[in-house]
């Protein structure tokens, strides 16, 4: 994992390419231009770790480009299982971020690409210094929030 510079991730990705993230849906040009220069850019490697189970939630990622995968272990026979592929546009860590637990799986790059680290403290600044485009933010990671419950409570069902 390597942090790299905004004017760096502004030469792999053609002008605009970050607004059409579904996570950065709605959000000004300014706002989000503040979040990417402010927060850490990782250029990520496949088998490179995010985070493991009992690590601090200070901070979540939005995927850029590339795909992370979510493992959890069993309790019963210590097995780690994939729970989910996450894709471009789509962000990991938060729910250990706003629920101010440890981190519950392990998170490991799948597909090489570009990540946004979003600490606990850019996420407050950003409330502070643009709070209608932190609504809209909120409305996004809910939105996406909404949308793997249902993928869980899918799965779920399937097993039984």
């Amino acid at each position: 994992m390597n942090v790299i510079s905004f004017d760096e991730l502004q030469r792999q990705f053609p002008e605009g390419f970050c607004q059409h993230l579904s996570m950065f849906g709605a959000l000004s040009e300014e706002s989000l231009n503040f979040l990417l220069q402010q927060g850490n850019l990782l250029a990520v490697q496949v088998g490179d770790e995010l985070f493991r189970v009992g690590d601090n939630s200070d901070k979540f990622y939005v995927i850029i480009s590339g795909a992370v995968r979510f493992y959890q272990q069993r309790d019963h026979d210590g097995e780690r299982v994939p729970l989910r592929l996450y894709m471009a546009g789509e962000q990991i860590g938060f729910v250990g971020m706003i629920g101010l637990h440890e981190r519950r799986g392990d998170a490991v790059i799948e597909t090489e690409g570009y990540l946004l680290e979003i600490s606990s403290a850019l996420f407050h600044q950003l409330c502070e210094q643009y709070p209608e485009m932190f609504m809209i933010f909120l409305i996004n990671i809910t939105r996406e929030m909404s949308r793997e419950i249902s993928h869980l409570d899918q799965m779920y069902a399937d097993k039984h």
